[in-house]
């Protein structure tokens, strides 16, 4: 953060020479005679710092860009996990390991749904405790910024997937309806 705004002071000081002139005023305060440089040598030399104020905040713009790439806002988690909750609401899904829960279905959701807001590999999905009777909390973390989404599941109505001698011998697995809501901070 610390070069961003180095870079924006070097364009700022670029823009102030290109717009007062100091080297300007320096030579109509020596006489004529002096050797004073012309007209278009002053003029091109303002282009050339307007040129240069315009790189470097251009640099510095970049250096933002990057930075923000680089790290997750808690707007960002937050939005990620919204779509996440979504997504996951949209098609019914096969229970999960007791263990494990849906963790790696939500971290896999945030994950899509956060493509490009920040570096994917820094999202982090945990359990959080054994669940009540109506569903289980997961706490979405990354970059230091928390959400608890609270997943609930209800046999779906569509029935299940078919496999032939699987399950209860009926030849299909039973399918789950998720509702997922999404609050700020850990569970």
């Amino acid at each position: 953060m610390a070069i961003v705004v180095f870079l924006f002071f070097i364009a700022a000081a670029f823009l102030a020479v290109a717009l007062i002139g100091p080297y300007r005023l320096y030579w109509r305060a020596r006489p004529r005679a002096a050797g004073q440089p012309s007209e278009t040598a002053l003029a091109v030399g303002r282009v050339v710092a307007f040129a240069v104020a315009g790189v470097v905040a251009f640099a510095g713009c970049s250096a933002q860009e990057a930075a923000d790439r680089g790290a997750w806002t808690a707007g960002e988690v937050r939005k990620a996990s919204e779509d996440a909750a979504e997504s996951m609401a949209s098609d019914p899904q096969i229970r999960r390991d007791p263990a494990d829960g849906y963790t790696s279905l939500i971290e896999a959701a945030v994950r899509e749904a956060g493509e490009g807001q920040g570096p994917t590999y820094r999202v982090s999905v945990e359990r959080d405790g054994d669940g009540d009777g109506d569903g289980h909390s997961y706490v979405i973390s990354a970059d230091g910024s928390k959400v608890c989404m609270h997943v609930t599941e209800v046999k779906s109505a569509q029935g299940g997937i078919f496999v032939p001698e699987a399950g209860d011998g009926h030849g299909s697995i039973a399918t789950y309806d998720l509702t997922a809501t999404v609050e700020d901070g850990a569970c």
